[in-house]
């Protein structure tokens, strides 16, 4: 699979100069990767590691409340995946679910994390969900948001994804030239109408695109599709499954399809909310967490 090699061209001549101007925080850093230089925010501290990721084009500014809710009860690593944020994907990254998993598992060997909690949304869920089939020892408790089995996300992505975004260099040539629009066209069909919150999801992912972040959806839908299910199969980790019901994008979505990969997963239903309940109810979304981890220690 080449298309990827486009957008590492494209990603690389925005150089290392812009990833150091994101750097907000002294929380904050790059992290050099096989997947590329990956920027990340870590709380610190002794307690339970949490690990999450974005869902893009949010990036890490989006989950700045969620974290700081987190964080009194867990060491909060969260960062942005390699092509997306302020993440430059390395040249020859291909996007694969088993490369991004590895991704994280490189993250956390790097922080001296052994074990954490896997806090993934959408798609990227499946990168956790590879992690704890195939490193079980790292993974305590998995935390999936908006997440069904990924026939149902075949599904969803043929309904929902523009398909000339799966034909490689073409997908990678017109995200180039569209991503502004297509990030801010994406909160318009994830977001329930009349939502108060999407000027500020707009706000802080425009200012990332315009500062010189990332948002490689094609070669991320092109990377994902040659996911097999025996991948991401027969997880026994303990898992906790927040969705949001009025999302228009999974309007025809059934979530409990996702116990066809843990069928032990718990499924919770966040009434009111879109396609991020973690980012829409922040407060709930967090202590739903420490229930479940807490309580099932």
């Amino acid at each position: 699979m080449q298309g990827p090699y486009i957008d590492s061209i494209i990603t690389g001549f925005r150089g290392r100069r812009l990833q150091q101007q994101s750097l907000k925080s002294e929380q904050m850093q790059l992290l050099p990767t096989q997947a590329g230089t990956l920027r990340i925010l870590d709380t610190g501290s002794n307690k339970h590691p949490l690990l999450m990721v974005p869902d893009g084009p949010c990036v890490l500014e989006h989950y700045s409340d969620l974290i700081d809710r987190l964080s009194p009860n867990f060491r909060v690593v969260c960062f942005d995946l390699p092509g997306f944020g302020f993440s430059y994907p390395a040249f020859g990254f291909n996007f694969s679910v088993s490369n991004m998993a590895e991704t994280v598992v490189e993250v956390m060997d790097f922080l001296k994390i052994p074990c954490a909690v896997l806090a993934f949304t959408c798609a990227n869920s499946f990168f956790a969900l590879h992690v704890a089939k195939h490193h079980p020892e790292r993974v305590s408790h998995l935390i999936l948001g908006q997440t069904p089995s990924f026939q149902a996300m075949r599904q969803w992505d043929a309904q929902i994804i523009p398909q000339i975004l799966h034909v490689p260099y073409v997908g990678q040539l017109i995200m180039a030239s569209l991503t502004r629009k297509v990030s801010m066209g994406w909160y318009d069909r994830a977001l329930p109408k009349r939502n108060e919150q999407k000027s500020q999801f707009i706000r802080h992912a425009d200012h990332a695109l315009k500062s010189g972040g990332c948002f490689c959806l094609a070669s991320f839908v092109q990377g994902l599709s040659q996911t097999q299910d025996s991948e991401i199969s027969d997880v026994s980790t303990l898992t906790l499954l927040i969705h949001g019901n009025r999302d228009p994008s999974h309007r025809h979505t059934n979530f409990l399809s996702l116990r066809d990969h843990v069928p032990t997963a718990d499924i919770k239903t966040f009434k009111g909310c879109g396609h991020f309940p973690d980012l829409e109810n922040p407060q709930e979304y967090a202590q739903q967490i420490r229930q479940f981890v807490y309580s099932a220690a």
